[in-house]
């Protein structure tokens, strides 16, 4: 999969030395360039030490053996493909424009074997995110230095209107200074004067360092520092409890626990800057990186980390896993899962608890204005008796309670009965309730206590108001969640996988997991292999010819060429076919030949003989 160590690009400007990392998008090499270094002395040759990222979609790509070209293995593969090269192309675009001390310089970007690569600035050092797992929780004055120093670097990048959308430790290198550096910008977005959004990619987030806006469309569509500073917030969680934060858009059910209830020795002003720059809310948050680095007690001047005790992970380290979902996307939080970044398009919106809040007041308001109205309709209708509307059930006389108790009368099931002459009220020791139906009627008689001067109305069963809950349990929604996945499996094993899509995208909508991701795109793959197969039935396999092979049509018995796709590059028209000088021969219904070469191109018509 990886280019050989040694392999030269750009007609021997760059060589490959060995792979320094890979991940879902690409693969990291580290290299050298040749260049020419102009001094007192004169033009020199010289080496210098590079990194060049290549776009290697793992999960849709393969490497030609002898051509070293970047192919892929279906249509539908092709278009997601095609997509993310813009994305790497994108990156190295926007970082070629930022030059900054903390930030990783881009040397060009070019294409070749039938891909994209990045020659950037080759940093000798590590990660926050390898740094964190050799000696587990860093000291707060250690952090604060590189968050300083990668604050710079964000208030520079958005004061160009560039949001960064993907901070993390792992995407935080020291070098062997022991200064930190930002790198990948590959899921950065620019904004224009008005502050619209002028780059798109499909939406990608890294688990517990995306803020909640992040999982909506249209959540970055104008400029705001906020996400930025929400992930650097969590980046300073992290580095100081060794915990990922749990996930802004599950933070509802999971409150995120204080930095200081996993770390004693966190400082009180610290914890603070921390808490409120992971706000949900974004206007909750610091606004800008300045009023975000103005909270924190920053070291006044920087100690710089000698060469010789800072480890250089050239080859050591993995890139993050990365997961893309097809117009989709959030995954289930799990503290012991590995930092991951999750690609997604889809629109999440998202309610503060402030609004939710309101909400439910609302909500409450109206029933109790439905429930007045309908207790003030019911008592004017029972005291209408001359009221002859049908299919009403209605109460037609008082049941008298003692004073001096609220004491309720038992429940009696009341048969609908036709309105019927009210009682005496004289009457001291029987009462006689009555509702009217369009049929019979029959009285109801309920002894009566002898000191009753007061009555009350007491409402039918089916005038009782019933308040359903708004909003499903989490035993519910994990329930049909684990219901739409099982069915979606069962239609995935009898290849029924348009309706398996179905019942997935409806899981995704219930609650979006890893595993729904995986089995939408899994489906798609399998969706896209049955689709060819079933192209491929409709021929007889013959022979290969160059990179096609020669077919005979099932439906009309006729000679033809297919390529991989099972696409007809030789129309089948041909009655037979023979081996040609130069390519084959195949014979038309009127008897002569065409001769296609192996690249399918038709370079003689007509022929007698061949």
């Amino acid at each position: 999969m990886n280019l050989p160590n040694g392999h030269v690009l750009q007609n021997g400007k760059y060589r490959i030395t060995h792979v320094i990392g890979q991940g879902g998008f690409g693969i990291t090499y580290k290299g050298v360039w040749y260049t020419e270094v102009k001094g007192s002395l004169g033009t020199v040759q010289t080496e210098v030490p590079i990194c060049i990222k290549e776009y290697f979609f793992k999960d849709y790509c393969y490497r030609e053996a002898e051509s070293f070209a970047v192919k892929v293995h279906s249509e539908t593969g092709r278009a997601l493909f095609d997509k993310f090269k813009e994305k790497l192309i994108k990156e190295a675009k926007i970082l070629s424009e930022v030059h900054h001390p903390h930030i990783v310089n881009v040397l060009e970007v070019f294409e070749e074997n039938d891909t994209a690569y990045i020659a950037m600035e080759y940093i000798s050092g590590c990660s926050l995110k390898y740094m964190m797992e050799r000696e587990g929780v860093l000291p707060e004055t250690k952090v604060l230095r590189y968050v300083r120093q990668i604050g710079e670097a964000l208030r520079f990048v958005h004061e160009k209107n560039i949001l960064h959308l993907d901070i993390k430790p792992s995407n935080i290198l020291i070098d062997s200074s022991g200064k930190a550096r930002l790198i990948d910008f590959g899921v950065s977005k620019r904004y224009d004067i008005e502050q619209q959004e002028t780059s798109t990619t499909m939406l990608t987030l890294s688990k517990g360092f995306a803020s909640i806006e992040q999982y909506d469309n249209e959540g970055t569509q104008s400029f705001s520092p906020c996400p930025d500073i929400y992930s650097l917030g969590a980046t300073m969680y992290n580095l100081l409890t060794g915990k990922i934060p749990t996930e802004s858009i599950l933070r509802a059910t999971h409150p995120l626990l204080k930095p200081s209830e996993l770390n004693k020795d966190i400082s009180p002003k610290t914890e603070a800057a921390i808490i409120k720059a992971m706000q949900i809310i974004p206007a909750d948050r610091f606004q800008t990186i300045a009023e975000m680095m103005a909270a924190l007690d920053l070291p006044a001047e920087e100690e710089e980390t000698p060469a010789n005790k800072l480890q250089n992970t050239d080859g050591q380290e993995e890139d993050d896993e990365t997961t893309v979902i097809h117009q989709s996307e959030q995954s289930t939080y799990n503290e012991n899962d590995e930092d991951r970044t999750v690609v997604n398009s889809d629109e999440i919106v998202y309610q503060s608890p402030r609004k939710k809040r309101r909400k439910w007041i609302l909500v409450s308001v109206v029933i109790a204005i439905f429930a007045c109205v309908g207790s003030a309709v019911a008592f004017l209708v029972q005291g209408n008796k001359a009221s002859t509307k049908p299919n009403v059930t209605e109460l037609v006389s008082p049941v008298e309670e003692k004073k001096d108790s609220e004491q309720q009368l038992p429940e009696t099931t009341v048969p609908e009965v036709k309105e019927e002459p009210m009682l005496d009220k004289e009457d001291k020791k029987t009462e006689t309730t009555m509702v009217r139906q369009p049929e019979k009627a029959i009285p109801v008689v309920v002894d009566e206590p002898r000191k009753q001067p007061e009555t009350k109305r007491i409402p039918v069963e089916e005038n009782k108001i019933t308040i359903q809950p708004l909003q499903p349990t989490v035993e519910e929604i994990d329930a049909e969640y684990a219901a739409l996945i099982a069915s979606g499996k069962e239609k995935m094993g009898k290849a029924d996988f348009t309706n398996a899509k179905k019942d997935f995208t409806k899981a995704k909508e219930t609650k979006l997991t890893e595993e729904v991701v995986r089995l939408l795109i899994s489906c798609d793959e399998k969706e896209a292999a049955k689709l060819l197969a079933d192209r491929k039935a409709q021929y007889e396999m013959k022979k290969t010819f160059g990179n096609f092979t020669i077919v005979r049509k099932k439906s009309t018995m006729l000679y033809g060429a297919i390529d991989s796709d099972a696409n007809e590059r030789i129309p089948c028209k041909y009655r037979n076919v023979g081996i040609a000088e130069n390519g084959r021969a195949f014979e038309r219904k009127d008897g002569l030949f065409d001769i296609y070469n192996a690249d399918g191109v038709l370079i003689n018509e007509g022929s007698t003989y061949y």
